[in-house]
């Protein structure tokens, strides 16, 4: 038996978050096995709401940019709806972008555990209390010729969005987009890839790439010129940033993506995961490929660098103030 609070989280995915039909074809794709089970717990509640279910265990990917075997690429196009889960969980794909734009509700559940989810305490309405704000949010990036992001730690950039748009990342399943469950959210933004100056101080999370992902402990400054890395200073996660770097393609060292987190209805303590740059009142820092968000840079790799207690100001006007969102 599986607690109520589990079950509970399950059916807003299925029921508000993905609104599963009688009908609809549901793929289910785990990275791994210990994604199972609780795969199987949305493929068993997507079945009981009259759809045809199917589930698939492929193995890990060390990049998010590697892609599913070719059997689960063709299957994808042909679902309704593709529910994935595991490193990278295959958003960052070909495969993924073929599958959106034959109309496919795409969702991934990043690393949710099933006791991630029975800890869990969302309601429907806390959800579209967070769809309001990050739409919001995606249309202030949208509307903006430039960016200014500081934070308490040290970080200070200066970035053009001009001609860019801003992307609202929500827990809400839609035909021919993608979405990240059941509690992610964030307003994304490509800016002008060669506009970027000045310093991060990474003092959050990192993500994206396998035994990388987790919380910074040691604080580091990476220095951007003309949008590219131009040096990175400091310790061990320093050390292992630049590492990974030199292991993967030129682009991967290209500023990517300005990540506006726009959760404020879940815990503000990090996990060490992807959920940790939907916190609002922090902002991720992308690297390497953007073309998915509207950006020029098509690399395989794409890292999410989190700054934390940010101030931003779009075209001079505050959207983010030490932390505290301001719209």
């Amino acid at each position: 038996m599986y607690p109520l609070e589990l079950i509970q989280s399950v059916r807003l995915i299925t029921d508000v978050c993905l609104e599963v039909t009688p009908g609809e074809n549901v793929l289910c794709i785990a990275e791994g096995e210990e994604s199972m089970e609780v795969l199987t717990l949305i493929a068993t509640e997507s079945k009981a709401k009259g759809a045809e279910v199917a589930v698939v265990l492929i193995e890990p990917k060390k990049k998010s940019s590697h892609e599913p075997p070719r059997t689960v690429a063709r299957a994808m196009q042909e679902a309704d709806v593709v529910i994935t889960m595991g490193f990278g969980c295959l958003v960052h794909t070909k495969a993924r972008k073929d599958a959106c734009a034959a109309g496919v509700k795409f969702a991934t559940l990043g690393g949710a555990s099933k006791e991630y989810l029975a800890g869990l305490d969302l309601t429907r309405e806390n959800l579209l209390e967070v769809r309001a704000l990050t739409e919001k949010i995606a249309q202030r990036l949208t509307a903006a010729s430039s960016a200014h992001l500081t934070t308490q730690a040290g970080t200070d950039l200066l970035m053009s969005l001009d001609g860019r748009n801003g992307l609202a990342v929500i827990p809400f399943a839609k035909r021919g987009s993608f979405c990240l469950l059941p509690d992610y959210a964030e307003a994304a933004c490509a800016p002008i890839e060669y506009s970027v100056e000045g310093v991060a101080v990474v003092d959050g999370t990192m993500v994206g790439a396998a035994n990388f992902e987790g919380l910074v402990e040691d604080p580091f400054e990476i220095h951007f010129e003309k949008g590219r890395i131009a040096k990175i200073s400091g310790g061990k996660d320093a050390k292992r940033l630049a590492s990974l770097l030199d292991t993967l393609e030129e682009e991967a060292r290209t500023f990517a993506e300005l990540g506006v987190n726009s959760n404020h209805k879940i815990p503000k303590k990090f996990t060490g995961t992807r959920t940790d740059n939907a916190i609002a009142g922090h902002v991720h820092l992308g690297l390497g490929r953007n073309d998915h968000l509207g950006g020029d840079s098509k690399g395989e790799s794409h890292l999410d660098l989190l700054v934390t207690w940010a101030s931003l100001l779009l075209d001079g006007n505050p959207i983010l103030v030490d932390g505290n969102l301001k719209i």
